[in-house]
C-alpha cells in the first residue's frame, strides 16, 4: 500500500441544515486532490471514530458527558451548531483524524488532514461552530504518547484561536501562534504565546510582512512537530472576515508556513479551520491549495 498522504472521512459532510459552515467543502478538496494526481485514493487514511478517551486528553468529563446525552446548557449553548448524534460524530472524528494525520507526519514528514481546524472549542464547552478542539487534542497526545517535547500551533484563521490558546495557557512545551483579524469574532481573545492582531482590510502584502517576524517566533521555539490551521477565511470574499487577501497571498501564506517545517525538517499537520467565501469553490480552491503544499512536501521528503 502507497503511504498515506492525506487524511479524510466522508463523515466530514455532515447535514448541519442551513449554515454558513459548507461541510460539502471536504469532499469538494478530497476530490481536487484526486482529479488532480496529487494523491491517489490508497494514498488516502479515513481516521477511526473518536473514542471518548481521546477527546478526555483535552475535554472534560462533564462537558463530554453533556455532548454524549444532547443536553443544551451553558457547555453546548454557544457551538452554534445543531446538536444531533450525526454531527457530533462527525466532529468528534476530525479529531481523531488530526491526531492520526500527526502520527502520519511525524513518520512522513507532512501530511495534510482536509478537516479539522475545530479552533473555538474549549476544554469545557463548544463555541463558535466546535464542538472538539482536534489541535489540542493531535498537540496533547503528540506530547503523551509520541514522545515529541515541543509542539507549535500556527493558527493563520481570520479569527483568533481562543480555544487552542485558553487550553494551552501556561503549557510551556506548546507555543500557540494566532495571527487574526483583531476585531473579529470572538470578542473574547484569551492570550496566545504570541497573538498578532491585524487591522481591518489587511492586503497581502501587509499580511506577509505581520507573518514573517510571528514565524520567526515559532522557529526559535524549535518545535518537533507543527500544526497548522490554515484557515481559509481571510480571503477577501469571505462573509465572515475582513481581510483582503487574493488567492496568490493564501498560497504565500502557506508556502511561508509549510516551507519553512521541510526547511528546518519539523513535521507538519496541515488542517482546514473556517472558510466562508460567497462561491463554495472559492474556499474549496483554496483549501486544496494547502493541502496540495503538504502533499508536496510530504512527497519530497519520501524522495529525498
Amino acid at each position: 500500500m502507497d503511504p498515506a498522504r492525506v487524511v479524510h472521512s466522508p463523515q466530514y459532510r455532515c447535514d448541519i441544515g442551513l449554515h454558513v459552515f459548507p461541510t460539502p467543502k471536504y469532499d469538494g478538496v478530497l476530490g481536487q486532490l484526486l482529479e488532480g494526481g496529487d494523491v491517489t485514493a490508497a494514498e488516502v487514511l479515513e481516521p477511526p471514530a473518536a473514542t471518548r478517551a481521546l477527546l478526555e486528553c483535552v475535554h472534560t468529563r462533564e462537558y463530554l458527558d453533556d455532548l454524549d446525552a444532547l443536553r443544551l446548557t451553558e457547555r453546548t449553548a454557544y457551538s452554534e451548531m445543531r446538536l444531533a448524534p450525526d454531527v457530533l460524530a462527525a466532529f468528534a472524528r476530525h479529531a481523531s483524524g488530526t491526531w492520526q494525520a500527526t502520527q502520519v507526519a511525524l513518520a512522513e514528514g507532512a501530511c495534510a488532514h482536509v478537516g479539522g481546524g475545530l479552533h473555538h472549542a474549549h476544554a469545557g464547552h463548544a463555541e463558535g461552530f466546535c464542538f472538539y478542539n482536534d489541535l489540542a487534542v493531535a498537540a496533547r497526545m503528540a506530547l503523551d504518547t509520541a514522545g515529541v517535547s515541543r509542539v507549535a500551533i500556527v493558527d493563520l484563521d481570520v479569527h483568533q484561536g481562543n480555544g487552542t490558546a485558553a487550553i494551552f495557557a501556561g503549557e510551556p512545551r506548546v507555543f500557540t501562534l494566532s495571527l487574526h483579524q483583531e476585531r473579529n469574532y470572538p470578542a473574547i481573545k484569551p492570550p496566545s504565546t504570541l497573538d498578532v492582531g491585524l487591522e481591518d482590510g489587511v492586503d497581502d502584502a501587509a499580511y506577509a510582512a505581520a507573518l514573517a517576524p510571528a514565524l520567526e517566533a515559532v522557529w526559535a521555539f524549535a518545535p518537533e512537530l507543527l500544526l497548522y490551521q490554515a484557515g481559509a477565511d481571510p480571503f477577501h470574499d469571505d462573509q465572515l472576515g475582513g481581510l483582503r487577501l487574493s488567492f496568490e497571498g493564501l498560497e504565500a501564506r502557506d508556502r511561508a508556513v509549510i516551507d519553512g517545517c521541510v526547511r528546518r525538517g519539523i513535521p507538519v499537520v496541515t488542517t482546514l479551520g473556517g472558510g466562508y467565501a460567497r462561491r463554495l469553490e472559492d474556499t474549496v480552491r483554496i483549501h486544496a491549495t494547502t493541502s496540495r503544499l503538504a502533499v508536496r512536501a510530504a512527497a519530497a521528503r519520501a524522495a529525498s
